[in-house]
């Protein structure tokens, strides 16, 4: 029966508090107390984590806070949980918790790559500083993150011990005091991996919220509003640009994580979920802790404020040029939104009529011909089993066989019609991707890149663009596949 168990210090693994425990009650060798703590006493501790606990091992554990804020404050769950979405946030959490389920399918750890082990790290100023208020140090969980290289609160480089994570060592429980040297060179890192480290820890150190359903690539791509790497509209995204700057911004980091333009890209499109690369991004596009802790998407997309912003100045009596002065926009792009909410002014010219020939009643004409644009707008659609086409003023004009701009020349109902309906080539491509995979669900074929691929024609930039509205076509279920698929597919594309 355990009768004595080492309160936990602040931000200390909850391996590290286990080893204090197996160091201070003297035990003759491992095994001993492998029987006292877990359930299985061949198990290998989990460093980064928890284990299956005996009852008595879990009661001295939590006998001064809860299983749930042992998971949060004392293992690396803020680290490869915070930004997953929601439901399999929370199913990492509880497995986690309860000490049930396979969490390390949940979340994102790094296998093992058979050049570079990973070891439990310090900071040598810290364990000086442990050691005088403490009286020994221990293993902080904040020196763990993937991606962190100085200590947040000294600035120096953290260093390797030689206590293996991702390796095959023997079970074991070594304490930080054991292991740690009593003097070590200190060596400062340089400014922006030292102004990173802080940034990550602030962000490590702030509870999860395991309430938000917010994706993280969406929060990112809507920080990126009214920036240079967004057009004035907000429609279009300059990466290259992006990619460039962000690259010179972090030049001097040691190990840059994002050589690739693709891989922000994935980040953005939310197929690459790391918290190293998540803050390296949000830090670059300079948002504060606090709401990269507590993300919210905005009200209105920059796409909408732009169009409203149209709509008030042409209310108050500016034209379409004077209005795109006014925003630095296009004119032929304020002049189509505008258009899009008012009509098409259209004078026609005077053209002698023949004799006994009647004036067109456009007025007729157009409540005659909307029902017609409604059925086109629904064949385009589609029905699910037909291929969809993206919704156009042309395609409409060539499926009733209507001479070329006669709807935008002479039919506002129709036209209006039409662009409550039109999409973008990015959220027609999300319904294209939809479609592609029902049809091999229908016909039992797997569902695959190469499948969706001959029948869509797409490429893997394409699904990439496409994927931040695929889910307001497809259920969570054929989401979470289509992600999967348009991830491999970039690798194979």
């Amino acid at each position: 029966m355990i009768s004595y168990f080492p309160a936990a210090y602040p931000d200390e693994l909850l391996y590290s508090q286990l080893a204090r425990y197996y160091v201070k009650s003297g035990y003759m060798a491992y095994t001993y107390a492998a029987e006292e703590l877990y359930v299985s006493k061949i198990v290998r501790p989990d460093m980064e984590f928890v284990n299956v606990f005996t009852p008595d091992a879990l009661r001295m554990i939590s006998k001064d806070m809860t299983m749930e804020d042992v998971v949060m404050k004392h293992t690396m769950f803020p680290y490869y949980g915070r930004f997953l979405p929601l439901e399999r946030r929370q199913r990492a959490f509880h497995a986690l918790v309860s000490m049930q389920g396979n969490y390390h399918n949940l979340l994102p750890i790094p296998t093992r790559k058979s050049s570079s082990d990973r070891c439990l790290r310090y900071c040598p100023v810290c364990a000086e500083q442990d050691r005088q208020e403490h009286g020994e140090t221990y293993w902080h969980r904040t020196h763990q993150m993937i991606g962190l290289v100085a200590c947040p609160v000294h600035g120096c480089y953290l260093m390797n011990s030689s206590i293996i994570i991702s390796g095959k060592m023997p079970p074991m429980l070594r304490s930080a005091e054991e292991v740690i040297p009593a003097t070590d060179m200190v060596t400062m890192a340089c400014e922006i991996e030292r102004c990173l480290a802080v940034y990550m820890g602030e962000v490590f150190q702030t509870n999860v919220d395991m309430q938000s359903d917010v994706a993280v690539g969406q929060f990112l791509h809507s920080r990126m509003a009214n920036t240079k790497y967004r057009s004035t509209r907000g429609e279009q995204r300059n990466i290259k640009l992006f990619h460039s700057d962000f690259m010179d911004f972090y030049r001097e980091l040691s190990g840059n994580w994002f050589t690739e333009l693709w891989q922000i890209q994935k980040v953005l499109a939310g197929d690459r979920i790391n918290f190293c690369e998540v803050c390296m991004l949000a830090m670059f596009l300079g948002v504060p802790v606090a709401e990269l802790v507590n993300m919210n998407l905005p009200e209105k997309s920059q796409q909408q404020l732009f169009d409203e912003e149209v709509y008030r100045l042409h209310d108050e009596g500016l034209k379409y040029p004077e209005i795109a002065e006014r925003l630095n926009a296009s004119y032929n792009i304020v002049k189509a939104i505008g258009e899009r909410r008012y009509g098409t002014y259209h004078r026609p010219p005077k053209v002698p009529l023949k004799s006994g020939t009647k004036p067109q009643d456009w007025a007729q004409i157009d409540n005659a011909t909307l029902p017609l644009v409604k059925d086109a707008i629904k064949q385009l659609h589609g029905d699910g089993t037909t291929r969809p086409r993206r919704v156009t003023v042309f395609a409409v004009e060539k499926m009733l066989h209507l001479s070329s701009k006669k709807i935008s020349l002479y039919l506002p109902q129709c036209l209006a019609e039409i662009r409550r309906h039109e999409e973008s080539q990015e959220q027609y491509w999300a319904r294209e991707v939809v479609w592609a995979a029902n049809q091999l669900k229908v016909t039992g074929s797997p569902l695959v890149w190469r499948r969706i691929r001959e029948l869509t024609n797409m490429r893997p930039e394409n699904y990439r663009a496409c994927l931040p509205y695929v889910a307001n076509y497809a259920d969570v279920t054929m989401l979470e596949k289509l992600r999967s698929i348009i991830k491999d597919g970039s690798k194979k594309g």
